[in-house]
């Protein structure tokens, strides 16, 4: 078994935080290997993340993140597990080189501004290593780049400039602009699942309406399949 397979078989696994800890910390080809295509891994292991909406380090969220993804997956196709797998193992591997510190409510916090276009950059640069080519290097590019776009869409009147109210026209644009990526609506239901991933991977104190506002989103889109 190659190295690939090996983090194949780990990130679509029953318990990818303790499998990916075992073999990255005992077996020193595989973690020379993936040092070398994503110095990122190392890099996140070393962030961490004063944020109220989050309980672990960067590669700890990550990981966390994908074995919800796999819990959401059982039933889909192979290459469809693989890519949503990958989309969490890759979604916030931009984050250590947007981190700012600022002070929010009184506290020092951490941010990541603009960690889904670093990220995205990652699928760029790996997609190839990673068995991704063509159409499925874009998508996975595509959901990479998305995966943050329910933090800036509310299920309430809002004046923010950079939140969108929860409707029905949000929805049309989403799947409009990831239909030039393949069939929209399939990869609108798939951020959705993103969506739910990074929310069950992070402190459960916080993630209560964004959840709700999720499934809220997915119950719109069945609404909308049932019109047309």
């Amino acid at each position: 078994m190659n190295n690939l397979e090996t983090l194949d078989n780990i990130l679509l696994s029953n318990n990818v935080v303790d499998n990916f800890y075992n073999k990255y910390n005992s077996n020193k080809d595989f973690k020379n290997w993936l040092d070398g295509i994503l110095p990122e891994v190392d890099k996140c292991e070393k962030q961490i993340q004063r944020n109220p909406w989050h309980k672990y380090n960067v590669l700890g969220h990550i990981l966390h993140s994908v074995d919800e993804m796999n819990k959401q997956t059982q039933n889909l196709p192979a290459n469809d597990r693989r890519l949503l797998s990958y989309t969490m193992f890759l979604h916030d591997m931009g984050k250590p080189v947007c981190h700012i510190e600022r002070m929010k409510d009184g506290r020092l916090i951490d941010s990541f501004f603009g960690h889904n276009v670093e990220s995205a950059n990652v699928c760029d640069r790996v997609a190839h290593n990673l068995g991704f080519d063509g159409n499925e290097a874009d998508k996975l590019r595509t959901l990479v780049y998305k995966h943050d776009i329910f933090m800036f869409i509310k299920d309430f009147p809002t004046d923010n400039p950079h939140w969108r109210r929860l409707d029905n026209n949000v929805i049309d644009e989403e799947i409009a602009d990831l239909s030039q990526h393949g069939d929209g609506k399939q990869l609108m239901r798939y951020l959705v699942m993103i969506g739910r991933s990074d929310n069950l991977a992070q402190n459960e104190k916080m993630t209560k309406d964004s959840l709700a506002m999720l499934d809220k989103f997915d119950n719109m889109i069945d609404e909308r399949d049932a019109m047309y």
